[in-house]
């Protein structure tokens, strides 16, 4: 019996060691099955999961979170193993019970055996704990540049490059001023700064555009400047306007920003909204449209650009492209008088835009005599002119103090002549 003790140890020792390596081979048929079955069903869930996914990301403008997307890329990298693992139990010859006898190539089936085993575990780390994934995306910031959909324009290119040069190579211009008459495109002209910043990487932050108008409302431009700088609602609401003032400052002197203000009437006080003074240290820039040079010099602009109105040749091109090629060569005698409309409105180009849509599609030249004749007795009666034109320039001719209201009334008595 003393012999017999150390003897049964032994075996249970030796059974112990022996047990793991034989329970691989003896189990391998049924592991591999759960292994199939568990593939499934973590395929599935990642399924699931990546629906969600790209619906908020379409939908709700949100980025997956990186929670997420670390445990998709190893869902997938894991489904890609064991699916190679599992061509290899398809290639073996099937296995036999171990009760019975065992495959000739025990080393082999051993290690397979093992492999399927380790990642059964693996797969059990996958599954996500309770209320893991309740959220998958995060709200995405608001783009750099809020891009702006335009007409292709004509005879902006020079003023274009006179005022990009400010903005993108002198350091010490940190206030430009674009004024000029309504209508003539003072607008468009900013339109094409904005799409060129969209374009360009500038170490810009964010670029902010805000209208103002006549009637100044400081409320509505806080509140754009604080959306492009993501400033949320629930904080905004909170906040009294001495604390949004402070926040916006200080959001702002943190960024390179470019601020488009477009339709200044009188000096806007920046500080006093939250807007820090650009200077040579933020790299910042203020660019601003208004009618009146006066406003640049209240605003102590550092370079000041009057927009003019077009040339003779780019009045022509712009009316003729928004009359259509097809309208222009439907009659020999067209082409003539789209000249004679194009010389009437003086190189401005909301004049020229209004009109030239308005002739689009008339072939006939008779009605495009009746149109010139129209623009040079009355222009109001041509269509589109009132709401489009009359009444911005209106606005601005109202606008004028009473001395330069006369001086244009006693202009009207002394009509141009035409040759």
């Amino acid at each position: 019996m003393d012999f017999a003790n150390p003897l049964l140890e032994l075996v249970k020792e030796l059974w112990c060691f022996a047990s793991k390596p034989l329970g691989y081979i003896y189990h391998l048929k049924d592991n591999v099955d759960s292994l199939r079955k568990t593939i499934e069903d973590l395929e599935d869930m990642s399924y699931d999961v990546k629906v969600r996914v790209v619906h908020e990301e379409k939908e709700a403008r949100a980025v997956r979170t990186k929670q997420v997307a670390n445990w998709l890329g190893k869902v997938q990298e894991f489904v890609d193993r064991v699916y190679q693992v599992l061509r290899e139990v398809e290639e073996r010859d099937k296995i036999k019970c171990l009760c019975r006898c065992l495959p000739p190539n025990c080393w082999s089936s051993y290690k397979l055996g093992k492999r399927v085993n380790q990642m059964l575990n693996e797969a059990r780390e996958f599954q996500p704990k309770e209320g893991e994934f309740n959220i998958v995306t995060s709200p995405l910031p608001p783009p750099q540049v809020l891009g702006m959909p335009m007409d292709k324009t004509v005879g902006l290119d020079s003023s274009f490059k006179e005022v990009w040069k400010w903005l993108v190579d002198e350091k010490k211009v940190g206030m430009i001023g674009l004024y000029g008459i309504g209508g003539v495109g003072k607008t468009t002209l900013m339109k094409r700064i904005n799409m060129e910043l969209s374009r360009t990487n500038r170490g810009l932050d964010v670029v902010i555009w805000v209208v103002v108008s006549r009637q100044v409302n400081k409320d509505r431009i806080q509140d754009n400047i604080r959306k492009r700088l993501d400033i949320k609602d629930e904080l905004w609401k909170g906040w009294s306007w001495d604390e949004r003032v402070h926040h916006l400052c200080e959001d702002l002197n943190m960024k390179k920003f470019v601020l488009l203000i477009d339709d200044l009437w009188g000096r806007l006080d920046l500080l006093q909204i939250g807007v820090p003074r650009p200077s040579p240290e933020n790299g910042s820039k203020v660019v601003f449209t208004t009618r009146s040079k006066q406003v640049c010099d209240q605003m102590v602009a550092n370079k000041i650009f009057k927009v003019q109105c077009l040339t003779p040749e780019e009045a022509l091109e712009l009316f003729e492209n928004n009359v259509g090629k097809s309208t222009i060569d439907s009659h020999p005698d067209i082409p003539v008088l789209a000249k004679g409309i194009a010389r009437e409105c003086d190189g401005l180009p909301l004049a020229l835009i209004t009109i030239g849509r308005a002739m689009a599609g008339i072939a006939n030249p008779h009605e495009w005599k009746h149109a010139l004749t129209t623009l040079r007795n009355k222009p109001h009666n041509l269509p589109g002119m009132v709401e489009e034109v009359y009444n911005i320039l209106e606005f601005s001719y109202n606008s004028l103090k009473d001395s330069t209201q006369q001086c244009f009334l006693y202009c009207c008595l002394f009509p141009r002549i035409t040759p």
